[in-house]
């Protein structure tokens, strides 16, 4: 059964993740579609429209998707390189609230191109920026890294991270159909950044986070919890049950949030990994299917 915690408070926060299996870059890779894990028998996921896409599926997603896609470089200040991001509209009357999508350690992918176009799909205006944009050789992003992204993405400090984000925050509320609201959501790495930027940023009204650990101080593994009372934003958390490295942090974070009388409301799933919005096993698969509801009608009743 499905272990579910929920709290409600005012507010929350976390940091990058570490998978509990890992590579030599510190994080699972993605696996292939029909692979098993573990020795596990081959899984595939079935097509579901109703939530991100499953690995298998990105790329046709994407094809076949009726709304409207494009990057943009969105300018940084200061004359740094522009953040190139990928933007999807809904397909909606009236303005909308635009949700940032932080990618994983992987930086960058097909993937996360299919979040933002299932939340456009779910009414949002969905914006996912390539943090590594000019870190790359010649100025390039994800694509001009090769095997480096981790190496490299570990180099952004949650201060680079929040510059970044500001800049993508401000373009979103430049575009017509915005509302004014945003909120950010974020996987693996970019689940603890998600949070991190919600200590960084208080005029945000929403932060999702999908398995990213609590904060720590650089070069320690102690869970901090000092940046909680700058939130201003409600958080939402979801943990696979079989990641202690990230579903430590959440008791923690919960009674230090309900403490500061903040919104923090968190779920484990059970049989999950790290990783589960890929979908790669039964236990993701339902936990990819029961989070991303309580994802949309969270954005849905703080971006409106």
């Amino acid at each position: 059964m499905k272990r579910l915690m929920t709290l409600t408070l005012t507010l929350a926060l976390v940091m990058p993740v570490l998978a509990t299996q890992t590579t030599g870059a510190g994080q699972m890779p993605p696996a292939a579609a029909g692979t098993g894990r573990q020795g596990q028998p081959a899984y595939t996921a079935p097509k579901n429209d109703a939530v991100p896409p499953a690995d298998p599926y990105v790329d046709e997603t994407l094809k076949a998707s009726p709304r409207h896609g494009e990057w943009v470089d969105v300018k940084v200040p200061g004359g740094a390189t522009p953040i190139k991001s990928y933007v999807v509209y809904p397909v909606r009357t009236g303005n909308a609230g635009v949700v940032i999508v932080i990618h994983e350690i992987f930086g960058m992918t097909p993937w996360v191109q299919g979040v933002a176009d299932q939340l456009a799909k779910d009414g949002f205006i969905a914006i996912a920026p390539d943090l590594l944009s000019g870190l790359g050789p010649n100025g390039g992003g994800t694509d001009s890294l090769g095997q480096s992204v981790g190496q490299v993405i570990r180099g952004l400090t949650p201060e680079m991270r929040a510059a970044k984000l500001d800049a993508v925050k401000a373009y979103g509320q430049t575009i017509p159909s915005s509302n004014g609201k945003t909120g950010v959501v974020g996987f693996c790495w970019g689940g603890g950044s998600s949070l991190l930027y919600a200590i960084a940023q208080p005029t945000l009204n929403a932060a999702v986070m999908y398995y990213g650990p609590g904060p720590t101080p650089p070069g320690s593994a102690a869970l901090d919890l000092s940046g909680l009372p700058a939130i201003a934003a409600p958080i939402l958390a979801h943990y696979p049950s079989t990641d202690p490295r990230t579903l430590d942090s959440a008791q923690p974070i919960s009674d230090e949030m309900k403490k500061l009388g903040k919104s923090f409301e968190f779920h484990v799933y059970d049989g999950a990994t790290h990783g589960f919005m890929h979908q790669r096993s039964e236990a993701d698969t339902r936990a990819a299917v029961e989070s991303w509801p309580r994802t949309v009608a969270f954005f849905a009743k703080n971006l409106r």
